[in-house]
């Protein structure tokens, strides 16, 4: 009866551990980079959110049209920042890199 205990127990901690494990290995995995775009108007702000979040890899966006910027949140395993840069040109916008990557993003 305290072997079976014990054993619960044991196996309770160790299911416990691996989501831990693997939501530190997906923040590992993703980076941030802030971008500068030319957009003008509303509809530049939606296309871009309708696309670029489609892009392979990219996790979130945060599109500020007042600033001319766009935050993305990406798979560094999945795409990189002239991937994403390559995005935007594909769609009509010149993205320039403002702040430099940031590893490690949760």
């Amino acid at each position: 009866m305290k072997t079976k205990s014990i054993l619960f127990v044991l196996f309770s901690i160790l299911l416990s551990t691996i989501p831990l494990t693997a939501e530190t290995k997906k923040a590992v995995n993703s980076e941030k980079v802030l971008l500068s775009v030319d957009m003008d108007c509303n509809s530049c702000k939606q296309k871009i959110e309708k696309n670029i979040a489609f892009e392979k890899g990219v996790k979130s966006l945060d599109v500020k049209l007042e600033k001319k910027t766009v935050e993305v949140t990406y798979d560094n395993r999945k795409t990189n920042v002239e991937n994403l840069v390559a995005g935007f040109r594909k769609i009509g916008y010149e993205a320039k890199v403002i702040k430099p990557v940031n590893k490690s993003v949760k």
